[in-house]
């Protein structure tokens, strides 16, 4: 018998995408800000993951690590999460745009180059 339902997992329903969303996000991270060492700080993730339901859209992963990086408490996020995120895009002069596809050329080029890496996750 064929099956005849196909499941599509965009939001970690099936599947819990937690840790491979922090990983593409802490490397479009370091593209973006490079910091001094690319091993993320310790607890970085462990505060990340509580936090990745206010993210609406991907390229905003790289944002809320960086507003955890620069000490933006875990409330403030929860509470005013479109008020930091636009904050962090209009300081740092980014563009929405680019970091999507830094973030999307990212993943890519990860599954391209390390498809059991990637899969492990």
């Amino acid at each position: 018998m064929v099956p005849t339902i196909l499941a599509l997992d965009f939001d970690g329903v099936l599947c819990n995408g937690l840790l491979e969303y922090f990983q593409t996000a802490w490397r479009t991270y370091c593209q973006i800000w490079k910091p001094a060492s690319e091993t993320p700080p310790e607890n970085l993730a462990a505060s990340f993951y509580p936090l990745r339901p206010v993210i609406q859209i991907g390229w905003e992963m790289p944002i809320l690590i960086h507003a955890l990086i620069l000490g933006i408490s875990e409330d403030e996020i929860l509470q005013n999460w479109s008020t930091v995120s636009q904050s962090i895009v209009n300081s740092e002069t980014l563009d929405r745009t680019d970091i999507a596809k830094q973030l999307d050329t990212i993943r890519d080029k990860w599954i391209t180059t390390d498809l059991d890496g990637w899969l492990s996750l």
